[in-house]
């Protein structure tokens, strides 16, 4: 099924011709009077041109649309992957039971739901969470980073699960293993903003005595 032109093409049509279309006329016109000053078209020809400043006005606003709404669509694409980047996984029951504050039978959800799926690092990231901001379970929510970064194999779940342990530790006020963790991040992703965010605080980290 075709779509029709969505309401908000004619919205930024209407933004770009009331910038665009004034402008384009009064330069075209001044080229006009430039040409028929030059002797180089006659006062027939320069009536036609200025009877023909809007349409050509007009046609540069939908050429401009169109060129954005081409480049919009393939940043978007770009952005998705051309949409190869699924959708993050719904876990309803466990949600359901987040939902109503049954933290703990939902956190067994997850450990039974991965007991069949041990690989579903999702699953892992969201328990581990539970874990550490609902049930206090640290030990808990420090075995699932460590298992997620261990062994995922999408090397967003593997950030997820360091900056997730960087955050812990430094909650808990653990030192030790956040200088070793910033030090592993700065190190790992050296060159990003990350990186270097976490270089920074190991930086602050160590001249307050923490390494």
């Amino acid at each position: 099924m075709v779509k029709g032109p969505e309401p908000s093409d004619g919205v930024d049509a209407f933004r770009i011709a009331i910038y665009f279309v004034p402008a384009c006329c009064i330069l075209l016109t001044a080229a006009w009077f430039s040409l028929l000053a030059r002797g180089v078209i006659s006062g027939l020809v320069f009536v036609v041109l200025l009877l023909l400043n809007l349409p050509i006005a007009l046609t540069g606003v939908w050429l401009i649309n169109l060129s954005l709404r081409h480049a919009a669509v393939t940043l978007g694409r770009a952005l998705l992957a051309a949409g190869d980047i699924p959708p993050p996984p719904s876990y309803p029951n466990q949600d359901l039971l987040i939902a109503q504050g049954h933290y703990a039978e939902a956190a067994d959800y997850f450990r039974d739901h991965l007991r069949i799926a041990p690989d579903d690092m999702a699953a892992r990231l969201r328990l581990a969470d539970l874990l550490e901001r609902q049930l206090g379970d640290t030990a808990g929510a420090e075995a699932e980073y460590l298992a997620v970064r261990n062994r995922a194999r999408d090397p967003r779940a593997e950030f997820a699960a360091t900056a997730g342990l960087i955050d812990l530790y430094r909650k808990l006020g653990r030192r030790d293993r956040l200088t070793v963790e910033l030090a592993r991040c700065a190190d790992r992703y050296r060159g990003t903003p990350p990186g270097a965010a976490a270089a920074q605080e190991l930086r602050e980290l160590k001249a307050r005595g923490g390494g």
